[in-house]
């Protein structure tokens, strides 16, 4: 998909997880990709998938629904989106996040279950978000996942560093004071002439590499294919690919997104 957004292009795909499949398990992760007039944007979430977490696929994709709603209303007022989001991304935007995303799961526990004992755990999921216009990106993240960026002259690396994991634990929206955990990042593109790609991934990706440089490798791989074949290429293959990575590595859900500003 190209948008009007400076020649800004967006894509994405989901898969379930090679074990997900042999375990007759549903997907835990959720995607939304939006092109709206004034901004593109890509949302991915993998809900914890844990027995204490049976809802966490409503999680996740509540938490894709919220931060779509939530960049909506900054971008309500285009002209002072980027200021905004500048002045409000450590403190306003995070806890916004949280309020939305629990008020949401709140509300979706009261209207389909008759269980009285809530608490937020069972709807826990990750989140990664990024915006873009023809002037800026802008992300948010809480929990494990990816966010690189890509471009010919410099070096693949993470747009929002990664946090440190300790075993299979992640910070999550279901946590108290979540919105302290949300890591965000704003760059204009003022003085960036040459192509630059963001890729948002759940962790089933970068886990089903034996190593950081092999999954920074398929990163690259996917913007050599995007400049030398075009998105067509990548909207025509990536199904397949990440369905091999997971069945050849993680075994989990895979979720990726791509946006180039071309």
């Amino acid at each position: 998909m190209k948008s009007g957004n400076g020649g800004i292009e967006i894509f994405g795909a989901s898969v379930i997880g090679a074990s997900h499949i042999t375990q007759n398990k549903p997907c835990q992760d959720a995607l939304l990709i939006r092109e709206e007039p004034q901004y593109v944007l890509a949302c991915v979430a993998d809900g914890h998938g844990s027995k204490s977490c049976p809802y966490s696929a409503q999680g996740a994709e509540a938490a894709v629904q919220v931060a779509a709603g939530l960049i909506a209303s900054v971008f309500q007022n285009e002209k002072e989106a980027f200021a905004t989001l500048d002045a409000h991304k450590e403190i306003w935007l995070p806890k916004q996040l949280e309020e939305r995303w629990k008020t949401r799961v709140k509300e979706i526990h009261t209207a389909e279950r008759d269980e009285v004992d809530f608490h937020f755990e069972l709807y826990g999921t990750t989140l990664l978000a990024l915006a873009a216009t023809a002037d800026f990106a802008f992300a948010m993240q809480i929990g494990d996942g990816d966010l690189l960026t890509i471009s010919p002259h410099q070096a693949t690396g993470w747009f929002i560093p990664p946090m440190a994991s300790v075993g299979n634990e992640t910070e999550s929206l279901c946590m108290e004071n979540c919105w302290q955990y949300v890591r965000t990042r704003i760059m204009p593109f003022a003085d960036i002439k040459h192509p630059l790609m963001f890729l948002l991934s759940t962790d089933g990706y970068a886990n089903s590499f034996a190593e950081s440089a092999g999954f920074l490798q398929a990163g690259e791989d996917i913007f050599t294919i995007w400049k030398d074949e075009g998105i067509a290429a990548i909207q025509q293959n990536l199904k397949d690919w990440l369905t091999r990575s997971s069945a050849g590595g993680s075994g989990d859900d895979i979720t990726l997104a791509m946006v180039v500003r071309a």
